[in-house]
């Protein structure tokens, strides 16, 4: 008999436990849902979570841009092929001369676009912290931010500093490493862009067959159009293409 009420009694306490928590849930679904702290703001998510996101999709972006314009914010030179534009990493006006890299640093270069076309979206994702939490009655202190982008094998680290101090009464949280790795194979389509325009530069030539017989992951697709050769480095299992143009080696009509 003992045992038996000594088992009714357990029950009904875990019946309360689960109630409360059932209670505490629905409160502070409540004050989300209620005008209370936005699950999305950055003081319903916490600053770390706020700014990593909000890095992260910058930078997403402006990889996108990368990818797509040969590594450039904006195509400094290029062509047309059917309604895309792809821009020239190795060019050459003359005839038969083969071209000349005109993006020999692209890996660097690349950093540094990335690195300027987000520096303002960077600076907004933390003055959009300050105001969303001052505007909750707390106090926000801040450092300088320092900031930088580096391509790495399978993926993209972001450093990125700022030390500010998050407080209220007399409590206070301080914050300031917000580095973060993005996966991306763009550094390795930027690799492998690299190998084939040292050879269109040596050669006229890639033997695109060939080093796909090697490395099976990756597709290169080569397509000749207007006396220029348009490349498409694609990542076979993401299907992240990296995109350009080369014209060199072009044989003039009067040798034919």
């Amino acid at each position: 008999m003992g045992a038996e009420m000594s088992s009714d009694k357990k029950g009904q306490v875990t019946i309360f436990i689960i109630v409360g928590v059932v209670i505490v849930a629905g409160i502070i679904g409540a004050i989300y849902f209620m005008g209370g702290v936005s699950v999305e703001s950055p003081s319903g998510l916490g600053p770390k979570v706020f700014i990593d996101k909000c890095v992260r999709d910058a930078v997403e972006e402006s990889v996108e841009k990368m990818l797509d314009n040969g590594g450039e914010r904006v195509i400094s030179h290029g062509i047309m092929y059917y309604g895309d534009e792809y821009n020239y990493l190795c060019y050459q006006a003359d005839d038969i001369s083969s071209c000349s890299n005109s993006h020999p640093m692209l890996e660097e270069q690349i950093e540094s676009e990335i690195y300027l076309d987000t520096s303002d979206s960077i600076t907004d994702c933390f003055d959009s912290m300050r105001e969303d939490f001052e505007s909750r009655g707390f106090d926000i202190t801040g450092e300088n931010t320092v900031y930088s982008v580096d391509l790495l094998p399978g993926n993209i680290e972001i450093n990125l500093k700022k030390k500010f101090n998050v407080s209220k009464g007399e409590t206070t949280q301080s914050f300031e490493n917000f580095n973060t790795k993005i996966p991306s194979p763009i550094y390795d389509l930027v690799r492998i862009t690299r190998e084939i325009v040292n050879s269109e530069t040596r050669y006229c030539y890639f033997e695109s067959n060939g080093y796909m017989f090697l490395y099976p992951e990756y597709n290169i697709k080569t397509t000749e159009y207007r006396e220029s050769r348009i490349y498409q480095v694609i990542e076979r299992e993401s299907g992240v293409e990296f995109r350009f143009a080369v014209r060199g080696c072009v044989q003039s009509p009067g040798l034919l």
